[in-house]
Order: C-alpha cells, then sequence, then structure tokens
C-alpha cells in the first residue's frame, strides 16, 4: 500500500502548464527522490501535495492513505499539513519568520501539533541536526545564522511534527560538503528508525545513487524516466596573472554580531580578470565577509574599490560605486520583491544607475541580458513565485550584470541549480568575465566548482582565513589540515555516504 500517491497531476499558472500529468508514489519507510532540471517542475509537485501554490489551477489526485488531498478543506488539511506530511523548503530565509527566534518558532511547531515542549526538547532537536552552539542558536534571529545553520533549523522544524511523510525539497544546497553528508546521512537513519517516507527533490546525482530506494525524473513538467543523466565532466580553469593595479583591495574586514565576531580581519586583493573563490563550512563567515565587504551589515576595515576608499563613501557618490560592485545573494528568492514581475525587476537597477535610458532602450537591454543568462522571454510578466528556483538564481544574476559592474560578489549562486544548469552558468560566468575582465568573488562549498571557474582560493574557518593561494595548488595539496578536510570531504563526497543504495 502506497502512503503517499499522486494521479495523472497537472498544474498551471494562468494558460502556462508547469506539471502536465504527473503521477508518482511512495510507499511507507520508502525513499524517494524527484529528480530533474531547474524549472522542470519538481518543486511545484512538492508545494501541490500540500495545497502551498494558491495561485495554481490543479487538476488530478493526491492520496495520503486514501485520502484525496484536494478534496478536503482547509481545516482537514492544516491536521495533515505539518504534523502528517511536513516540508523542508529549499530557501530558508524566506521561511523562516525574521521577526522570532529559532526556539520561539520551534516551540510554536510543537503548539500546533504536539502540545507544548520544553527547551530542553527544543535543543536536542537543534542537536539532532547537527547544530553547534545550539543554546546561542535557540535565542538567535535568523539573519543572525547562516545559510546552512538557517536551512538545519527548518529540517529541525519539520521533524518536531512527527510527520509520517517528510518532503525535502533541496534541503541540501545550503550546506557545505561536510555538513552535507552529515545532515543526508541523518535523513537515512530517522527514516530507517522512525519509519519515515521520504520524498527528496534534488538535482544531485551523487545523492539520487547513494540514497533513493526509487527514482523519478522529471523534464517539461512530465515524468520522463527512471534513468540518470550521464555526469557532467570536469575542466580546469586557468590561472589568470594579475596586471596593473588591484580593482578590489580589502585590508582586514572585520564583522561582528556583538560580541560574537563573524569575520575577524580578512585581507585580500583582487585583479581585473580573476576570481577569488571563498570556501568554508556552514557558520565559518563567507557570507558574513560578503555582506560587510558589501557594506549591507556594518563592518570594520578597509575596502578600495578602483582606488576609491568605498567604505568612507556617502549619499551620491556611494550610491554611484555601488554600480560598480554588485552581488548575488545565496537566498535568491528573499531578494527578489514578490510584488514586481520579472521584468520589473531586472530593469529596477537602470532606473536608479541609467535614469537617463528611454523606456524602449531599458527594454532592449533587459531582453538582451535575459538572453545572456539563458532565460526565455516569456517568464517577463510572471512573478517570482511563479517561477522555479533556478531561474530565481537567474534572474538576480541578469538583476546585477545588466548594470555592468567591474566586480560581482556571487554567493552560492549555483545552490539551487542542477548539475546541466551549473555548467551553463559556469560557462557563461567565464565568457562574461574575459570579455569585460570582471572580477569575481566567488562563494560556495562545492570544491568541483572551484576548480571550473577559481584563481585563487581563500579558506575560512570560525571566521578566519586560514589559509590562502592558487586555487588549483591549494586544491591538490593543501598545508592546513582542516583545508584537506574540506578538500577531501568536497572531492571524495559521495564516499561520505555510508548508507549504500
Amino acid at each position: 500500500m502506497n502512503i503517499l500517491e499522486i494521479k495523472n497531476l497537472w498544474v498551471r499558472y494562468q494558460k502556462y502548464a508547469v506539471v502536465r500529468g504527473v503521477s508518482l508514489a511512495v510507499k511507507p519507510g520508502e525513499f524517494v527522490a524527484l529528480i530533474g532540471n531547474s524549472g522542470s517542475g519538481k518543486s511545484t509537485v512538492a508545494q501541490t501535495i500540500l495545497r502551498l501554490n494558491e495561485h495554481a489551477v490543479t487538476e488530478g489526485q493526491i492520496f495520503y492513505k486514501r485520502r484525496n488531498l484536494p478534496a478536503l478543506d482547509e481545516s482537514e488539511l492544516r491536521k495533515i499539513r505539518g504534523s502528517k506530511i511536513a516540508m523542508i523548503f529549499q530557501e530558508p530565509m524566506t521561511s523562516l519568520n525574521p521577526l522570532h527566534t529559532v526556539g520561539k518558532q520551534i516551540a510554536e511547531v510543537f503548539k500546533l501539533h504536539n502540545g507544548k515542549a520544553s527547551k530542553k526538547r527544543i535543543i536536542e532537536l537543534l542537536k539532532l541536526v547537527e547544530l553547534k552552539d545550539c543554546e546561542r542558536i535557540f535565542h538567535s534571529f535568523p539573519h543572525e545564522l547562516s545559510g546552512g545553520q538557517r536551512q538545519r533549523v527548518m529540517i529541525a522544524m519539520a521533524l518536531a511534527g512527527k510527520p509520517d511523510i517528510l518532503i525535502a525539497d533541496e534541503p541540501t544546497t545550503a550546506l557545505d560538503v561536510c555538513v552535507q553528508a552529515q545532515i543526508l546521512e541523518l535523513l537515512k537513519i530517522l527514516q530507517q528508525k522512525l519509519g519515515l517516507a521520504i520524498l527528496f527533490i534534488t538535482h544531485d546525482l551523487d545523492i539520487v545513487r547513494k540514497m533513493a530506494d526509487r527514482l523519478y525524473v522529471m523534464r517539461s513538467g512530465q515524468i520522463i524516466s527512471t534513468h540518470l543523466p550521464p555526469a557532467k565532466t570536469d575542466t580546469i580553469h586557468p590561472f589568470t596573472e594579475p596586471q596593473g593595479k588591484p580593482v578590489i583591495d580589502v585590508k582586514a574586514l572585520t564583522v561582528q554580531y556583538g560580541s560574537f565576531k563573524a569575520v575577524d580581519k580578512a585581507t585580500f586583493q583582487l585583479y581585473q580578470g580573476q576570481t577569488l573563490g571563498i570556501i568554508g563550512e556552514s557558520g565559518s563567515g563567507k557570507s558574513s565577509l560578503a555582506y560587510g565587504l558589501m557594506r549591507l551589515i556594518p563592518a570594520k576595515g578597509k575596502v578600495l574599490l578602483n582606488g576609491e576608499d568605498f567604505f568612507a563613501l556617502k549619499g551620491k557618490d556611494l550610491t554611484s560605486a555601488r554600480a560598480n560592485i554588485q552581488m548575488v545573494m545565496q537566498d535568491p528568492a528573499g531578494s527578489l520583491n514578490p510584488r514586481l514581475t520579472i521584468e520589473e525587476i531586472i530593469e529596477e537597477g537602470l532606473s536608479v544607475h541609467f535614469p537617463k535610458l528611454t523606456k524602449e532602450e531599458r527594454a532592449q537591454k533587459v531582453k538582451g541580458i535575459l538572453k545572456a543568462v539563458d532565460l526565455r522571454p516569456n517568464i517577463l510578466d510572471r512573478y517570482p513565485h511563479e517561477i522555479s528556483g533556478g531561474q530565481k538564481t537567474r534572474v538576480a544574476l541578469a538583476r546585477v550584470l545588466i548594470l555592468n559592474p567591474r566586480v560581482l560578489v556571487l554567493d552560492e549562486v549555483t545552490a539551487s541549480l542542477d548539475i546541466n544548469t551549473q555548467k551553463q552558468l559556469i560557462d557563461l560566468l567565464l565568457r562574461l568575465q574575459k570579455r569585460y575582465k570582471l572580477v569575481y568573488i566567488f562563494i560556495t562549498h562545492d570544491i568541483k566548482l572551484m576548480r571550473l571557474i577559481a584563481d585563487d582560493l581563500l579558506v575560512m574557518k570560525s571566521g578566519r582565513i586560514v589559509e590562502q593561494g592558487p586555487a588549483q595548488a591549494l586544491i591538490e595539496h593543501p598545508k592546513q589540515a582542516y583545508t584537506s578536510k574540506l578538500m577531501k570531504a568536497g572531492l571524495l563526497h559521495i564516499n561520505l555516504y555510508r548508507v549504500p543504495l
């Protein structure tokens, strides 16, 4: 008997069908993977199970223990949503309440489904998902945590309801490779121990091969097969020699949250056409360094941008300089205005930095940059919630590239993309860099991607730079034990999953 069964599911936004006749089943205690390219409809299927995509028109049947979920009224569905069927979302920052602490939000889940929970029980859940310093995290707000920590909090919240089925929508994309292995092994252990059924949505073929009992492959809104596509091959990005004066010169950059020092005196220089890769475990300070560099959070130190003191600029001078240093954030959905169309989002920066452009000129630039990031014009009149996670990332990239910046800070930009789209995006970034001599600060936990794009690497641990140097040399011959651990996990992370398929 299937605990979850979907029959001939169709999902439409306006007249466009994003899911077309999908049927799949999950048995009790089974680990089922749903894979496919970005935009294939994977997340839409997951959201439709619990009726989370309220603007969509759906047809078909979704059975949980023989109860047809689309036929239930809202009060009946609430008894199942979060309790019997729980979901871990791809973008934790948009799922967590920014006004409440982690402890309060997890306690709310217990209150809704299992009565009140003690602080001790909540701390145990946080430890279960491999979070450290749980006392501090219990009292922290979401913005005070790293992307990986926020995702693990979401996993703890999902488990708090003691569900029969766990729907995991790309739950490890924000985590470094070491923590990925720990969380995935934890999910497998919980599945076997509690008889938990898991519907796991991912584009990571290594995860599928090692963890799934069965898999469904989606393309263009349809289930097409149960076979794995071939793995992509790696190519090495050549080292670029520094030329002329540095485009950006960072000296003793420090970021603090109260007494907690998230970044401690980071120092580096980058020349035109160079890419600096920043790696480290979740919570090591990678994103805090990026936000501090961009002046999105308070930071100390000195940042020279084209020889000008970026930290000393104010008013119109600061606004003008910001066009030269742009950022694509780790959580693209949280950075896109949900009330604007994709066209308005991409065009918005032009109005601020190039106000003299005519409406026609802005429209032409939008269409050009949309093509450059491999998006179709038919998404221009859609809103962010109507496109996939991978498409959101490319929209966020298009929004900053349209301003022709000299420095681009890329914070986990490939995390929500499937392997094929990752390769396309990296190829695009390399082409743009070569043409415009762009400087990239590329933050990721994926060592394989670093081999493709980075010239130099900077390794962070607990807010400090523990090692830095040429990327290829550092990947192949790390000097620090911590760096060696990251490299082994990143290049051979498939072997970390100890539970066989």
